[in-house]
């Protein structure tokens, strides 16, 4: 047995740690101790010290767990703490911790990146900047951004209602025309970091550039010797007021482009003359503002010389209403002006009934008028005038009310009959005659008299009991409305009813469905259950030839199959109900049913699937779910676009002899397309087409980013769109930058609409690459990448001792006029005296300067020249030294030879390479 000697416990096991340390406070932690004593640890005896001062201070002695938290220190002081455990024997040995600092163990953030404009109008600046390189340690809660007009001291703080969280931000209400400096500074739970550097000053306007495309071009009219075009003004007109526009026009599948109009189009319409009759043309738009000539918009196919034909339209002026309201007697006249080619043929119609005699209706090329003399109750309702030519249709409705007497209750019937009473009920009438209703009256008679008497006073609903009838005697009924205007025609029951004890019979007995030795029947409810509650009904049944019905079941059901029949014989049918007192006189089928399967061909009911179409997010669930139909039942089989569908992971299909369910989950792009529900059984086979359009992110954009018109200021990213859009339109294109040397991307516009970008604020010999994603509702695409481009203008390349070819990009604006060549200026660099390089104009983007002194370093500037002269010069090229390209050297020849070896030594031997690279070898690099 084994023997514990009792004792106060021993030492906590450490060594103790410190978390969540803060200027006056921490949390220290330790572990039990190995050896409690033989008797349960009770709790833990905390203490602690100023590391300057010797002696101890209590701080806990009710702790239980092997953590606490210490509170109440003093910032920035050094302490130490000691703890012990504690059972029924005593206080065991203390564990010394380290000493920890009161303080906070991280530091204000490092300052952001120099904030940089990445979208910029007159009445706000959009900023983007780099996250600080240090966040101190504690994660970065927001930044504040200031700024300060350009010529003064003091920075302000820009207001917003939330913090800024991102490193980009839409400062608003600045002044147009206005330049602003920018800074930005990151906090954390240390405070406010340092400021970031001041931006270049950056200028409040509204972007200026050519104007894009008009919207929509479409042709108007046309004639056998003229087309009338009109178009929509452009989304952007480029930050500048349009001056006009262009028009030109193509024959047939020509190429070539010849302008139409030679003064620019002030209004978004015009009409090309002189045309031959029946010639094919196309025709585009472009807009024309200060900066220049802005993209142009073709019509979406070309148009013929031919005499236009245009569907009807109706011309609408302040006299035109569709509401006339008319008193009995008086007249009513509607009336219509249209055009179109050909003359539209107009005819009208009343909903619900014919035109009537006193209806005339006139036309004539342009107008078409309907009139009605001496209007009453009956003349109320729509009409609708349908103008129909060859190209198309137009319909329009108007309303007549005539204000008289309503017309006749609808749906009058008996809710409940028994001994002396019956219960009338009846809907409103169609027609209220244009004004409320106030009560109704309802009459009785007997069937062997004629006076009619009115039964329960003036009724103000849609029911009425009516007592104190005669038991056995037949009677008629009627109800008639009454408004302002008076009391309106009678709805008069054609057949007489008596008050019974026993059900009326039911109403209307069909054969719903037949097999080979099954018939299902379905019959109505009694108008009246003869004053009590019907227990059931008696179906009775005989062969077609026979006398003899023979009960074949009972129900208390509206339905009943009849079985055990046999397969190709004739039955009829008949249901009786039943209640207390007796049974209902029979209700009997109208034809006789052959006992047989009906072979009825397959469909589907596809009405619950708007369109046939069904969209769906990326990442979801749809479900296609189609009743189905035939006899026998058919065989189901789903098909995506020609690949035949089973059950999957993803895929599920439920099939039922009356429905069928296909159900796809986590859906991607390629679950869209056209399905296809094929129904087969021995009369045939058909097929059902449903399309799905599964929605998600774009595709990136299509090839590869291109630059052009690189300078050191600037240059244009171009890209194509993407090939898939995911199902929703493009919304925008993000255009970011990267410096060479550097890992971050940079922000450059995340709103662009069209495929091209103006890139400013470049640094001048700077390398960039730039990328592009495109984003539509559902997300962003993976982005496309741009080589790396340096920021000059003009740049060289394949410099030789004697030769170097430089290159440059054509002006952004031609002044108007073709540029007709380029010159060329050379100088040395210490020299101040710019040299003409070429003696003949050069007509490419590019040349090949010759005759160069070898080892002197020459800068070149160029000069586009057309009609009107000479541009200014462009900038000039980075310095470059007229040498032959240096490359490293080649592998050295031969094999390394080892000789001259010691324990401490050894001599290598090689020989050098054949290829010093261009230039001597100036050293070996020798490696273990």
């Amino acid at each position: 047995m084994p023997l514990c000697a009792a004792d106060t416990p021993g030492e906590p096991l450490g060594p103790m740690t410190f978390s969540n340390i803060s200027e006056g406070k921490c949390t220290l932690s330790w572990s039990e101790p190995e050896n409690d004593g033989c008797s349960e640890i009770t709790h833990y005896l905390i203490e602690k010290r100023e590391t300057a001062k010797i002696s101890w201070a209590l701080v806990s002695d009710e702790c239980t767990e092997c953590t606490f938290n210490a509170s109440k220190l003093i910032k920035t002081n050094e302490y130490q703490f000691r703890v012990s455990a504690v059972n029924k024997f005593g206080m065991g040995r203390a564990l010394e911790s380290t000493p920890v600092i009161a303080q906070m163990q991280y530091t204000a953030p490092e300052a952001p990146g120099t904030p940089d404009a990445t979208e910029v109008t007159g009445e706000s600046i959009t900023l983007s900047w780099m996250a600080p390189t240090s966040d101190g340690g504690n994660p970065i809660q927001s930044y504040i951004v200031e700024k300060r007009e350009k010529k003064t001291v003091k920075f302000y703080k820009v207001i917003t209602k939330k913090p800024i969280v991102e490193c980009a931000h839409k400062v608003p209400n600045v002044t147009e025309d206005m330049e602003y400096e920018f800074r930005v500074m990151a906090v954390n739970d240390a405070g406010v970091g340092a400021p970031s550097n001041v931006s270049l000053p950056i200028k409040a306007a509204e972007p200026k550039d050519i104007p894009c495309a008009p919207s929509v071009v479409c042709v108007s009219d046309s004639t056998n010797t003229s087309i009338s075009l009109e178009w929509s003004r452009p989304a952007d007109d480029g930050g500048i007021e349009i001056m006009g526009y262009i028009i030109e026009m193509a024959k047939g599948e020509e190429e070539e482009w010849t302008r139409v109009n030679e003064e620019l189009v002030a209004e978004t319409n015009y009409t090309a003359t002189s045309l031959q009759t029946g010639g094919e043309y196309r025709f585009r738009v472009a807009a024309v503002n200060h900066i220049g000539r802005g993209e142009e918009r073709e019509i979406p196919e070309p148009a013929h010389a031919v005499d236009r034909q245009t569907p009807p339209m109706v011309d609408i002026d302040a006299s035109f209403r569709q509401t006339h309201i008319v008193k009995p007697g008086a007249s009513v006249n509607l009336g219509v002006n249209f055009r179109g080619k050909p003359v539209p043929t107009a005819t009208w119609v009343k909903e619900e009934g014919e035109l009537g005699v006193k209806s005339e209706v006139t036309s004539s090329d342009g107008f078409s008028s309907l009139s009605i003399e001496n209007c009453s109750r009956n003349d109320t309702g729509k009409y609708t005038m349908t103008l129909e030519n060859a190209s198309g249709s137009k319909a329009v409705t108007f309303t007549v009310k005539v204000m008289d007497t309503p017309g006749p209750p609808q749906a009058v019937a008996f809710k409940e009959i028994s001994r002396g009473t019956v219960t009338l009920v009846w809907e409103p009438p169609l027609n209220d005659g244009g004004a409320r209703i106030h009560h109704y009256v309802v009459e009785r008679r007997e069937a062997s008299r004629r006076t009619w008497t009115q039964s329960g006073g003036n009724c103000k609903q849609h029911i009425l009991r009516i007592q104190d009838l005669l038991e056995g005697v037949p009677y008629f009924f009627r109800v008639s409305a009454e408004n302002q205007h008076g009391m309106g025609e009678a709805f008069e029951i054609t057949n007489p009813i008596i008050a019974t004890a026993e059900p009326a019979s039911p109403k209307r007995m069909d054969i719903l469905d037949t097999t080979d030795s099954t018939v299902v029947l379905g019959w109505l409810k009694p108008e009246h259950d003869g004053g009590s509650r019907i227990q059931g009904y008696i179906i009775e049944a005989k062969a077609k030839d026979g006398d003899k019905w023979m009960v074949v079941g009972n129900t208390t059901n509206l339905t009943y199959t009849v079985e055990k029949l046999n397969k190709g014989d004739e039955y009829n049918f008949r249901v009786k109900a039943k209640n207390e007192s007796g049974c209902s006189t029979p209700r009997e089928t109208l034809v006789a049913a052959l006992v047989k399967e009906p072979h009825i061909e397959p469909a589907a009911d596809l009405s619950e699937i708007p369109n046939q179409l069904i969209t769906c997010n990326s990442g979801k669930t749809f479900t296609i779910d189609v009743p189905i139909s035939g006899r026998p039942v058919p065989k189901v089989t789903w098909k995506l676009e020609e690949m035949r569908l089973r059950n999957s992971d993803r895929v599920s299909i439920q099939t039922t002899k009356d429905r069928t369910t296909i159900s796809t989950k986590e859906a991607m792009r390629g679950d869209g397309g056209k399905y296809f529900l094929t129904l087969e059984n021995v009369t045939g086979t058909r097929t059902f087409t449903i399309e799905v359009n599964v929605m998600g992110r774009p595709n990136p954009p299509t090839g590869t980013v291109e630059i052009t018109s690189i300078t050191s200021e600037s240059c244009v990213v171009n890209w194509e769109v993407p090939e898939d859009d995911g199902g929703t339109p493009i919304t925008n294109y993000i255009v970011e930058k990267r410096e060479s040397g550097s890992t971050a991307w940079q922000l450059i516009n995340s709103s662009v609409k069209r495929t091209t970008l103006d890139v400013g604020h470049l640094t001048k010999y700077m390398q960039y690459s730039f990328r592009v994603s495109a984003e539509n509702q559902f997300g962003v695409s993976k982005h496309i990448e741009s080589e790396t481009i340096v920021a000059e203008h003009p740049f060289m390349c394949n410099v030789t001792a004697n030769t170097m070819t430089l290159k440059w990009e054509e002006p952004y604006h031609d002044g108007g006029s073709k540029v007709t060549g380029y010159w060329i200026e050379k100088k040395e660099r210490n020299n101040i005296l710019w040299v003409r390089e070429n003696k003949i104009p050069c007509f490419e983007c590019y040349s090949k300067m010759e005759g160069l002194v070898e080892g002197l370093e020459y800068q070149f500037r160029v000069y586009a020249m057309n009609s009107g002269g000479l541009s200014k010069a462009s900038e000039a090229s980075k310095g470059a030294v007229a040498q032959n390209p240096v490359d490293t050297p080649g592998v050295c020849e031969g094999s390394l030879e080892v000789s001259r070896i010691t324990e401490e030594s050894c001599s290598l031997t090689w020989k050098p390479p054949l290829e010093d690279g261009g230039d001597d070898v100036s050293h070996f690099l020798v490696a273990p």
